[in-house]
């Protein structure tokens, strides 16, 4: 795989770099020529951005004129093997100057190198977000890659860039709607989709009920969505994976940023604690909007709160070249309160350890652990029934994992285990006036462990392979207390015929293996065909009976009566790029079934219940759909146009009618939306300017209705459809903004204008039903969550740092 992708990357950077100027040739020595020489010896490094400080990733090394295959990696990290003697090696990179050196090799040797922009003056704006062809050229179907500064270039909700609203924006992902949280990939459940920062498990991940993510852009580095084929070393969830990686601080200088806007106030600082050996980032930010809520004319919103605040921090310690230590931990809080109505409270922390390290040429291996803590409550403060209910999950994981690589293939194999330990749901009075009584339910623990192994092959020039197998395994222990049911009957509370307190020990174990392989064939230089299948278990899974994910859904793991969620899921895509990889053009098909997918029966009871099997069921899922993708990377006009059709369904699978929903037959997800159009175009306005648009258009979601009613002894009673037999309106959103660099400071600063529904469309977040009047007919009415236009400002400044060239 380094050997094909880095080649085309090799060839568009000498093309590019011809009329540039480059680096004098540098001369390096390394021992003496003396006695029995070894056949070989090892130059490595590290490559750095100059004025930042940061790596650079993706650096082709060739060799005495000829491309070896070899790329720097995330960490800015190379390691190439030379003969003894004299050569030249040259470093490129699409966006740097290149570099020369001259290296006389008789012992292994350490060159560390600067790279600088090229000085010239693009056309206009780029959003190519990886090498060159990497979407041909990759073999895994189904897979995004973004940088934090793309975001930028998408108009966003209170002037804040965030990862998941620009994930929206991309074929194959959306949301049941504003103001909740997580992303709907191809049709899956939001819990279906896991969450790693810098490998680290992230169970919660949103500020403001969904409006913002918790992950600040200014502290990220990229992050890759997995849509469909996840690689081996991924797994727990049975939709897709978003790897989140997060940036290093500066390793030459103190700098940072500092922020203001609408809805939050942020502050960046990085700088080396041992120059060139550990560095430190600290991000952080904190809400202001509770200003925004005093505006408004209804009462309840003005007596409304909502605050929030995340922290994150990273360290970074080069032990020596090629070995690494990283400490992160993310901080996360939220409040909301709802007039005197109900709030949300929730919180969030997930610290990680990990050290990554090359060992020789082509091995290398990296051990993670992290440890998580996630808190979340809802409360009722007002009334003499006024309470507080607090859950929670706290987890440890543990990583190990090592790759082998050379110019044709790739291996990657590890261990990895998560033990999940659910904490109390607790019951307890809301202030000393509440007459409510103070309770406790007990939660399960257990234990999920993986091994894994995967292999990446370029067969040829024009095919690859990735394949992969995964085996995981879950083990529930007590203490806990098992409920027992009639035989040949449906698990209802009526049906409970015994209570079994358990102590320690397995109660309940599962396991499976998990194959996965994805094929790429080139058809020409630059248009190729991809094929992939995979197979992924889900052990713990997001129980709520709203129709979208809400701050306090609880984290339900598996037991004797909720078994883990299987899916199978097939891809097939077309991929072209044209005009030198101005353009970028895809087409990707995709079908997924899942087993022992969870659904409620109506009106469940999901809190305070300590046998929640009761009040799910059980069946069968299947989503299909295709995915258009037009992009424009280069150029004074940049974006793409992304069109979605996917649909989305479930089925119960019980014999028994209280199991069932719609008499067992398939009926539309609550986050089946058929289609999805996603406009987006930003233009560079000279000298410092950039002015982005987004045009968002969706089927409105699934909902249950009223078919009629009746009146019964004075009161009207409603008569509802079959389950999602109906919809909301469709969505229809048009944002734009205005970003001008350098308004006020020649070290660095932006001012960004945007308007968020441009048009004040009141799209539906849902719709419901009550008394017209003295009729006695119930009629439908739309909620709306944002139903005006929301202008917002911010400005950024920079301080401290490297010295602007």
């Amino acid at each position: 795989m380094w050997r094909f992708s880095g080649f085309f990357l090799f060839i568009v950077y000498l093309t590019a770099s011809a009329s540039l100027a480059q680096t004098d040739s540098v001369a390096y020595f390394f021992g003496k020529n003396e006695g029995n020489q070894p056949k070989t010896y090892v130059l490595t490094g590290r490559l750095i951005d100059k004025l930042s400080g940061d790596p650079v990733e993706g650096v082709g090394v060739s060799l005495d004129g000829i491309f070896t295959g070899i790329t720097s990696d995330r960490f800015g990290t190379y390691l190439v093997k030379v003969a003894p003697g004299n050569h030249k090696v040259t470093f490129r990179h699409l966006s740097k100057i290149p570099i020369f050196i001259q290296v006389t090799s008789y012992a292994n040797g350490v060159v560390n190198l600067e790279m600088q922009d090229k000085s010239y003056e693009l056309e206009g704006v780029v959003v190519m977000s990886d090498e060159p062809d990497r979407n041909v050229r990759n073999p895994i179907t189904g897979v995004t890659k973004l940088t934090a500064q793309e975001l930028q270039a998408i108009p966003a909700f209170l002037g804040e860039a965030d990862i998941f609203k620009g994930l929206q924006l991309l074929p194959g992902v959306s949301s049941v709607g504003e103001g909740t949280s997580g992303i709907n990939v191809r049709g899956a459940k939001t819990d279906q989709n896991l969450l790693v920062m810098n490998e680290a498990l992230v169970l919660s991940s949103n500020h403001a009920l969904g409006f913002l993510s918790a992950f600040n852009t200014d502290v990220t580095e990229n992050f890759t969505l997995y849509k469909g084929n996840l690689p081996a070393n991924f797994g727990g969830r049975a939709g897709s994976a978003l790897d989140i990686q997060m940036r290093e601080g500066d390793r030459e200088n103190w700098g940072g940023k500092l922020g203001v806007g609408t809805s939050n106030a942020k502050l960046l600082l990085e700088g080396p604690l041992v120059k060139d050996k550990v560095s430190l980032i600290l991000g952080a930010r904190v809400s202001n909007t509770n200003w925004l809520l005093r505006q408004a004319r209804d009462f309840d919103i003005k007596n409304s709160k909502l605050n929030f605040y995340d922290l994150y921090t990273g360290l970074s310690w080069e032990i020596k070249t090629g070995h690494k230590i990283e400490a992160n931990t993310l901080i996360t809080s939220d409040y909301f309160k709802f007039s005197n109505e109900f709030g949300y409270d929730w919180a969030n922390r997930v610290s990680s350890v990990k050290y990554k390290g090359i060992l020789t040429e082509n091995l290398s291996i990296s051990a993670l652990f992290t440890d998580g803590n996630f808190n979340n409550a809802f409360f009722d403060p007002e009334g003499i029934d006024a309470a507080r209910v607090d859950n929670g999950m706290n987890y440890q994981q543990g990583k190990v994992s090592g790759v082998w690589a050379n110019s044709d293939f790739s291996v990657t194999a590890g261990l990895e285990g998560i033990y999940y330990k659910g904490k109390a749901e607790r019951l307890s009075p809301y202030n000393e006036e509440s007459s409510a009584e103070e309770s406790q339910i007990g939660k399960e623990k257990g234990l999920e462990l993986a091994a894994f192994a995967s292999l990446e092959w370029e067969i040829t020039e024009k095919t690859g392979l990735v394949a992969g197998i995964r085996y995981s395994g879950y083990n529930q222990f007590g203490p806990d207390t098992l409920y027992q049911y009639q035989s040949q009957a449906p698990i209802t509370e009526e049906n409970i015929i015994e209570r079994t307190p358990v102590g320690k020990g397995s109660i309940q174990r599962y396991s499976g293996i998990e194959p996965r392989f994805s094929f790429r064939q080139n058809i020409t230089q630059h248009s190729s065909v991809k094929l992939s299948y995979s197979r992924l278990y889900q052990y713990i899974q997001s129980v709520s009976n709203t129709f979208g994910p809400t701050p306090i859904d609880l984290w339900q793991l598996s037991t004797t009566y909720i078994p883990p969620q299987r899916s199978d899921s097939f891809s097939l895509g077309y991929f072209k790029n044209s005009k030198d990889n101005k353009w970028e053009f895809s087409i990707d098909g995709f079908y997924r079934m899942t087993e022992n997918q969870v659904e409620y029966r109506d009106f469940a009871e999901i809190f305070g219940n300590p046998h929640l099997e009761t009040e799910l069921v059980f069946g069968e899922g299947k989503a299909y759909g295709v995915e258009l993708l037009a992009k424009k990377n280069l150029g004074l006009f940049t974006g793409w146009l992304a069109y979605t059709y996917s649909r989305s369904f479930f089925r119960t699978t019980s014999a028994f009618s209280d199991e069932q929903i719609n008499q067992g037959d398939w009926f539309p997800s609550n986050y089946d939306k058929p289609h999805e159009v996603n406009f987006i175009l930003s233009r560079k306005m000279y000298p410092r300017g950039l002015f982005n648009l987004s045009v968002n258009y969706s089927t409105g979601r699934p909902v249950n209705a009223v078919n009629a009613s009746y009146v019964l002894g004075g009161l009207i009673v409603p008569e509802y459809s079959g389950r999602n037999e109906y919809r909301i309106p469709d969505y229809f959103r048009v944002d734009i903004s205005y970003t001008v660099d350098k308004v006020f400071s020649k070290k660095g600063d932006s001012l960004n204008f945007s308007i968020y529904n441009l048009l004040g469309r009141r799209n539906a977040y849902s719709v419901f039903w009550k008394k017209d009047g003295d009729s006695q007919q119930l009629r439908p009415y739309r909620l709306a969550i944002l139903g005006a236009i929301f202008p917002s400002i911010s400005y950024t400044i920079d301080f401290g740092g490297g010295e602007n060239e």
